[in-house]
């Protein structure tokens, strides 16, 4: 039996460090459909746009900081974001123009429908959802 006092694990916001906050929250926000957040820094350097109670939290480094990608490093995605209706949020990218790593695949290894793109540092993002889901 959970209680108020419960300690609860209640969400996860990927930390991107980028090279243009501005940039950046162009494509999270245009393209992926986050809402525009508060900025903090002055100038501004770190922003937590979000969506249906999802955070990305995005950094701007300075140029001689190097941002890796997982892919980079023998990893594969930078995050991965279970949604639902995972068929029309792709559509949704796909009509704003989201420069997509793969397509709408099944991946049978674990049976899941999922799709990736890529942001605009490379950092790379899946959304999926278990094909048991589907409607």
């Amino acid at each position: 039996m959970s209680s108020e006092n419960t300690p609860t694990l209640i969400g996860t916001a990927p930390y991107f460090n980028v090279r243009d906050l501005a940039a950046s929250l162009d494509y999270y926000c245009d393209v992926l459909g986050f809402t525009r957040p508060h900025l903090w820094g002055e100038p501004p350097t770190f922003a937590m746009p979000f969506r249906d109670g999802f955070i990305f939290m995005l950094k701007q480094v300075g140029p001689k900081h190097e941002i890796v990608p997982n892919r980079e490093r023998g990893g594969y995605w930078d995050a991965y974001v279970w949604v639902r209706n995972v068929r029309a949020l792709y559509a949704e990218f796909e009509a704003k123009g989201a420069e997509f790593a793969y397509g709408l695949t099944h991946q049978h290894e674990y049976d899941n429908i999922e799709f990736a793109v890529y942001d605009p540092d490379g950092h790379f993002i899946a959304f999926g959802q278990g094909i048991e889901d589907e409607e």
